[in-house]
């Protein structure tokens, strides 16, 4: 063999040799131990007891599980525990995997003795199984830890000892509620706080229930901001301590018997829990204590401002608060006018009365000019409210209510009002609310429209991809015309392209009035009769005429629902294409 070819042989079997050692250390010896469960068969739910003896903070420690599935404190102080931290336990006890670690010496990774250990206790069917975690040196790798479970030494993830490593205050609950915020159904805020060095005192005083939605009870009856009340809510149900304060002794020591500031809050299945507030004399926390527990925190003041607004802050000042795609009517009422514009499956349709007599029963109505007296609404506030203000039923001068197929919302309007600041408005009165509030004079002229201005100029309008044929009379005569398969019109009965009609099928599938009038079944003279016929076999007639309006002729557009006048171009269009024979 050439010596060439030789030494690239010997290279190729060199690099095959090196790959198949490299694959070999990627690929799991068969002998190295198989990782297993920290704890096997473990199951968080059966757990009803945790010791934690660490070593290092000098902290031993007993928490229980109650009959209620709460978890306390009960060595070597009584105290509720830190639910977070007992479910990261749990949840590390749960999902945690180790390897054992052979030929480990226990002492030279602090198991002998453990830097820390966690004993856990599980109700299995009755019978008490206790399970013993023991902690020792983290790895050289320290994301891992050594531990000792079942008296197998083995190399786990270092989250269990990251949860152990904690002081006493850090098991403790900081919660000073254990009522939850989806679960409230009523509010009740008594007492006061202090603005500022000269003592003006502000009244919290303030009370609420869910009832479909939050609505104030006290000291006014209104409906509630949803977003702002819920921020409220939160931030009142979830408040936490920043000390703890041991042995504390009478509430009175503390100024919390009586309090300055009372919350009290109820859930829907009957469980209620009130918590004390009182300021801590020259400092700018406060203590904090609820009612049937012994123990006194300590929480900031900036927490304890959170939940101390002005109740009509609370207030909500949107007029409606439905979206426009839901509404499906809109009623309106003031000084003598009435109108009520309801979706159909038609579209919109409005009816209404001037001084209680109908002049309109269910005519189209204006879509877009409906839609714009929606969207107005959505956008309307209330500038102010007026909370000495009131006024009996009998001053009442109309309502504007926007409604969907489950609600309906909206007021009554009052007299007009001007502030002492100059702000001039209508007095508002929101359906269910006591409260009197301020809208503008635009929210008022919507509600005097006529009811004839929301009727639409469109009288019809026909996609000309879906009709077949349209037909005519006029004076004894007949034409018809229908579109050929390449889109053009023709006169049924001959090939041409009617290029004179063509130019006129937009007014006749898209008519607009001039001005619309009411229904008249007076005879129209020059009376020129359209059919459109559909693909689908459905038809859709109306006339085109003259009519006499106190002796001035018009030219007027009648169908089966609308009667209006129009402009005469068409109808002239139209008659010149029976005047060619």
């Amino acid at each position: 063999m050439h010596l060439r070819k030789l030494l690239i042989a010997v290279v190729v079997v060199g690099a095959l040799c090196a790959l198949a050692w490299w694959r070999a250390r990627l690929e799991p010896s068969s002998s190295e131990p198989a990782e297993r469960p920290l704890l096997e068969g473990f199951d968080r739910s059966r757990v009803r007891a945790l010791r934690v003896d660490n070593v290092e903070r000098s902290l031993q420690l007993r928490i229980e599980r109650n009959a209620r599935d709460e978890w306390n404190i009960v060595d070597p102080l009584e105290f509720p525990a830190e639910n977070a931290v007992v479910q990261v336990l749990l949840e590390s006890l749960a999902t945690q995997h180790g390897k054992p670690a052979a030929g480990v010496d226990a002492s030279k990774v602090s198991l002998a003795p453990p830097r820390a250990v966690l004993e856990i206790e599980e109700d299995v069917g009755g019978s008490l199984l206790k399970r013993r975690v023991e902690i020792g040196a983290i790895d050289l790798d320290p994301t891992f830890a050594f531990v000792r479970v079942d008296g197998q030494i083995l190399r786990t993830e270092r989250a269990l000892d990251t949860t152990l490593d904690r002081d006493l205050h850090d098991w403790r609950s900081r919660s000073l509620w254990t009522v939850f915020p989806k679960d409230i159904v009523e509010v009740r805020r008594q007492g006061s706080v202090l603005l500022n060095a000269e003592q003006v005192a502000r009244d919290l005083t303030f009370a609420a229930v869910l009832d479909g939605n939050w609505r104030a009870t006290a000291p006014f009856s209104a409906q509630l901001d949803p977003d702002a009340f819920l921020r409220w809510l939160v931030a009142a149900s979830t408040m936490r301590a920043q000390f703890f304060i041991d042995s504390p002794g009478a509430l009175v020591n503390y100024g919390l018997d009586p309090a300055p500031l009372r919350i009290d809050l109820a859930q829907a299945d009957g469980k209620s829990e009130s918590l004390l507030l009182a300021p801590e004399p020259q400092g700018e926390l406060w203590y904090a204590a609820r009612v049937g527990s012994p123990h006194v925190y300590r929480v900031g003041g900036d927490t304890v401002l959170s939940i101390a607004p002005p109740s009509a802050m609370l207030l909500d000042r949107e007029m409606v608060r439905l979206v426009t795609e839901s509404v499906d009517r809109l009623e309106l009422a003031c000084d003598g006018k009435e109108s009520v514009l309801r979706r159909t499956e038609r579209g919109w349709r409005i009816t209404g009365k001037r001084d209680g007599v109908v002049v309109v029963d269910g005519d189209p109505a204006d879509a877009q000019l409906v839609l714009d007296a929606i969207a107005g609404l959505e956008r309307s506030r209330y500038d102010d409210f007026l909370f000495d203000a009131n006024w009996s039923s009998s001053e009442s001068r109309g309502y504007v209510r926007v409604g969907t197929a489950d609600d309906l919302q909206g007021g009554e309007f009052g007299p007009a009002y001007r502030t002492r600041d100059g702000i001039d408005g209508v007095c508002f009165r929101r359906l269910g609310d006591q409260l009197v509030s301020l809208v503008s004079h635009e929210v008022e002229a919507l509600a005097q429209r006529d009811p004839l201005a929301w009727r639409s100029l469109e009288l019809h309008k026909i996609p000309e991809l879906e009709v077949a044929r349209i037909e005519f009379s006029f004076r004894g005569g007949q034409r018809a015309y229908a579109r050929e398969d390449k889109g053009k019109w023709v006169r049924m009965g001959t090939t041409s392209e009617a290029k004179e009609f063509a130019k006129l099928v937009d007014g006749l599938l898209a008519m607009r009035a001039v001005e619309l009038g009411t229904r008249s079944d007076q005879a129209l003279t020059d009376e020129l009769v359209v059919r459109i016929q559909r693909y689908s076999g459905a038809a859709f007639e109306f006339s085109l005429g003259q009519w006499n309006d106190a002796g001035t002729p018009r030219a007027v557009y009648r169908s089966s629902e609308r009667f209006a006048q129009v402009r005469p171009e068409l109808a002239a269009g139209l008659r010149l294409l029976f005047a060619d024979g």
